[in-house]
């Protein structure tokens, strides 16, 4: 047990452990891993498998690195975890010096290091913090914790934007990088701060089997079919935020700050979203807040399509879309994670978070790989017209993400993971991503 004093120092540097992390993170939706490997000279199809490596390789780990968390201890495998992610920069870094030959290499290296370092801690950050946040007050923390991390995130974005609007050079983009090192070598030591309130000595579960554990978590009623419906939405969704980038690569021409500009707004659009959901959620339920997002999946979507058709310009048309698609993506996330919060057990948290998050990784890394074959493949007609205008493969993967989409509101009925009285919502409670 820990007292309120060092509770709160507890607390702190959880927040800064996770500030800290989300400026790593946030390179890869906020355009500038999508700028940075253009500048590379890679191409699109290689771009969407390189975004795709993290949740595939995370979607395999996650679940071991679980299971010997509950045993070994979080703490030890998260710092493990930690200086992989410092190293996966460090190559990161040298693609930019080695030259456009050895680039994939050091690119490909660098997230392998990367998943399986965010792996690391990813399998049990969960399952870590929820012994030092007191139950009472575990919505508004997570609430608190989300915004501070998001709030970082934005800003950093805005610096990004500001740098790559004026200078592109390779210099510029390696000195963002180091800013990014910096923040990971100063991580380590706030993440060593958290205190590590279980005793994996002390767990009566400790000596199951993997199989043993997995299958306890399995029997709880309801997790399968709650998460066999999450993989699913990620799998028609997830691939749709690098299907925007691309397009605003390829089809718009937009600039890199412009492109960066649009990772602006999609982190905006997800502080907005989780603000909204948390509210939404708690006054009308998880599952009416799943069907809403579900629905606007597919507007957002199809509305990207229909961008020939607005009285606006098209910067503010894919800004706006960015921004929506986002939006939804976080209220759909605050559900999500409210049902998930009820369903995991007391034993093995660790390793029934990280099914859920398995799942999610896997859901995106298909997602990412689809697109990815489908653009390196030629599997898709290049250009179509239609109405007079024309249309790119990039926008029939949108459609075809839209009406997959669409085709899943019948099973939204069928998978009723809340059964008899309903239960309440976790107020504001979320998930602590990597």
């Amino acid at each position: 047990m820990i007292n309120e004093k060092q509770r709160k120092r507890a607390f702190n540097a959880i927040i800064l452990t996770q500030c800290l992390g989300m400026v790593a993170a946030v390179l890869f939706q906020n355009g500038f891993y999508l700028n940075y490997f253009a500048k590379l000279g890679l191409e699109s199809s290689t771009i969407a498998l390189l975004f795709a490596l993290p949740p595939l390789v995370g979607a395999f780990v996650m679940i071991p690195f679980a299971y010997h968390s509950d045993r070994m201890g979080k703490k030890r495998l998260a710092l493990a975890g930690q200086v992989l992610l410092i190293a996966s920069l460090v190559a990161m870094m040298a693609a930019g010096w080695v030259g456009v030959r050895f680039a994939f290499a050091c690119i490909a290296v660098s997230l392998l290091l990367y998943c399986v370092g965010g792996s690391l801690q990813g399998a049990n950050w969960f399952a870590l913090l929820i012994p030092i946040i007191p139950k009472e007050i575990r919505g508004r923390f997570f609430g608190r914790l989300r915004v501070s991390f998001m709030t970082v995130c934005f800003l950093f974005t805005l610096l990004v934007t500001r740098v790559l609007k004026s200078n592109q050079s390779m210099a510029a983009f390696q000195m963002l990088l180091g800013l990014v090192l910096v923040a990971a070598l100063v991580r380590y030591f706030t993440y060593a701060r958290i205190p590590e309130l279980d005793d994996p000595r002390g767990d009566p579960n400790r000596g199951h089997s993997f199989r043993q554990a997995l299958k306890s978590v399995f029997a709880v009623p309801g997790f399968l079919s709650f998460n066999g419906y999450v993989f699913l939405v990620v799998l028609f969704t997830g691939g749709v935020p690098i299907v925007f980038a691309l397009m605003q690569k390829d089809v718009f021409g937009f600039s890199p700050a412009q492109i960066t500009l649009m990772g602006t707004l999609l982190l905006a659009g997800s502080i907005a979203g989780n603000w909204v959901g948390g509210r939404i959620s708690d006054r009308h339920g998880n599952q009416a807040t799943l069907l809403v997002a579900h629905t606007a999946y597919a507007v957002v979507i199809i509305a990207m399509v229909a961008r020939h058709w607005m009285p606006w310009s098209l910067l503010w048309h894919v800004g706006g879309c960015s921004f929506l698609f986002s939006l939804v993506g976080a209220l759909a996330g605050v559900a999500i994670t409210a049902e998930a919060l009820i369903l995991i057990p007391a034993a093995n948290k660790s390793l029934s978070t990280a099914f859920h998050m398995t799942l999610v990784n896997f859901g995106t890394a298909l997602s990412s790989l689809f697109v990815s074959h489908a653009i390196g493949l030629h599997l898709l007609a290049p250009e179509w017209a239609f109405r007079g205008y024309r249309f790119s493969d990039y926008d029939t993967l949108l459609l075809a993400f839209a009406g997959l989409v669409l085709l899943m509101l019948a099973t939204i009925g069928l998978v009723l993971w809340t059964k008899g009285k309903a239960r309440r919502p976790v107020p504001g409670g979320t998930m602590p991503s990597m």
